[in-house]
């Protein structure tokens, strides 16, 4: 990591410090709930939920209490002596990297957790558009430490297009509530994240909480977390024990799974978690431990799978993810490693045929006229003079820029016509270019721009 290591070197000339944040910071936690969450019922029969206090609940009446806010914590284990970082090497992070086109196109990754330090030389130029859940505001600044080192982590394992989009959901104690992160989970899908990093977990099942992350799912957003630190089975925490999502536990430098790290059913990944060099607030590094530091090396690596080819689901990222593992422990899957530990130092996968036209010469296809004020929810309905066959091979895409974005295609054989429908919704005053290929055929693309 010779490029971090100049940095912090000329950071000591500078005098800015390389710290080990204090046990007492590390290990604080008051997980004591006294927090509901209840449905309101509207004036106009509309139904809203809302998290109160115990105290606020008993001087209501005729309200529905849905479950505790149950209080998620950040999954630190414990602060070491600095060391020389060592994590990104052992994923392969500068492998796949290379295989990269420089600039071409971006993804974000959402840290959800105690704000990021956006000022912070390693991060600086790194963030779009936050916020601050808590507070309201769209000010996530860092108000502990740990959203900092995860979002270094990131950073420092992946090009300047892989972006960070910082929402504050946890306090200066490194703990938040599950309205709270539900609300940022689904922030984060409706401000265009890609992947969303939670480097925190909890004791409690909470169907508030696994809404939020099935509304990311649903949304083809990728959700990466930790297995947690308690030494223990997955199986009793959240969102750990969520097997819709991926779980990750942490490796030290001898590719043992650390001493703390969970372990269980649910696992699905290990990464590096032991004496992890990142970036903290005030222009300083330090080392820190925890399966918080593992899950946002698999984040990283998610992202440059995306960044690879766009037009990639989920699905496929996961399967690409503990495709290119060591496997460690048990042969195949198991409770400690899961598929093993993720390292894409061999990373070779062919970009799909809907990738490469992001980078095509349109001169060559046929010009549809261009379309203004296009609704954000349209569906384009594509017909054909001929009746459609499971011989005829059509691809249907949709372009902002050299980026793919995720449409949903249906046929309707009968009207011989193919239906494309945005995932969701298109981005307000901005252009699009709608793409057709039809095989051993012409191909065609049109233009269009959304309205306000």
């Amino acid at each position: 990591m010779k490029n971090t290591l100049s940095i912090i070197g000329l950071f000591f000339i500078l005098g800015i410090s390389f710290v080990t944040p204090a046990s007492n910071e590390v290990f604080a936690s008051s997980k004591e709930n006294n927090r509901l969450l209840v449905k309101f019922v509207s004036e106009d029969g509309s139904e809203f939920i809302e998290s109160i206090s115990k105290e606020e609940f008993e001087l209501l009446n005729g309200v529905e209490v849905l479950q505790p806010d149950f209080i998620r914590y950040a999954a630190i284990e414990k602060a070491n002596a600095p060391s020389v970082s060592w994590g990104k090497e052992r994923i392969g992070a500068k492998k796949i990297a290379e295989k990269l086109v420089p600039g071409k196109g971006s993804v974000i990754i959402a840290v959800i957790d105690t704000g990021v330090d956006y000022t912070h030389p390693l991060l600086k130029d790194r963030i779009v558009a936050g916020y601050d859940v808590i507070k309201n505001t769209s000010d996530p600044v860092d108000v502990h430490f740990h959203g900092t080192h995860v979002a270094g982590i990131i950073a420092d394992s992946t090009p300047a297009n892989v972006k960070i989009m910082p929402i504050r959901a946890m306090n200066e104690k490194g703990e938040g509530y599950d309205s709270d992160i539900s609300t940022a989970i689904r922030f984060a899908v409706d401000n265009g994240a890609d992947i969303i990093n939670l480097s925190f977990v909890g004791e409690d099942y909470s169907q508030y909480l696994a809404d939020a992350l099935h509304y990311a799912i649903s949304n083809n957003v990728l959700v990466v977390v930790v297995a947690g630190n308690n030494g223990a089975d997955t199986a009793n925490y959240f969102p750990a024990s969520e097997k819709s999502i991926i779980v990750v536990s942490a490796t030290d430098q001898n590719d043992n799974s650390a001493s703390f790290s969970n372990t269980g059913e649910a696992i699905d990944l290990s990464a590096p978690g032991v004496g992890i060099v990142s970036s903290l607030p005030g222009n300083r590094y330090g080392s820190l431990s925890g399966t918080s530091m593992a899950a946002p090396f698999v984040s990283s690596i998610a992202a440059m799978i995306k960044l690879n080819d766009p037009t990639r689901s989920i699905k496929d990222i996961e399967r690409l993810l503990k495709k290119y593992v060591d496997d460690r422990g048990a042969v195949g899957w198991d409770p400690i490693f899961g598929e093993g530990i993720v390292n894409v130092a061999s990373y070779d996968e062919p970009r799909s045929a809907s990738a490469d036209v992001a980078g095509m010469d349109f001169s060559d296809f046929i010009s549809l006229p261009s379309v203004r004020n296009v609704p954000l929810t349209k569906e384009w309905h594509i017909e054909f003079t001929q009746q459609l066959s499971t011989k005829d091979v059509i691809d249907v895409h949709v372009f902002r820029g050299s980026d793919a974005v995720p449409i949903r295609l249906r046929s309707n054989i009968e009207n011989k016509e193919i239906i494309a429908t945005p995932i969701f919704p298109y981005a307000a005053s901005t252009s699009y270019k709608l793409v057709i290929r039809v095989k051993n055929g012409k191909s065609y693309q049109m233009d269009f721009h959304t309205g306000d």
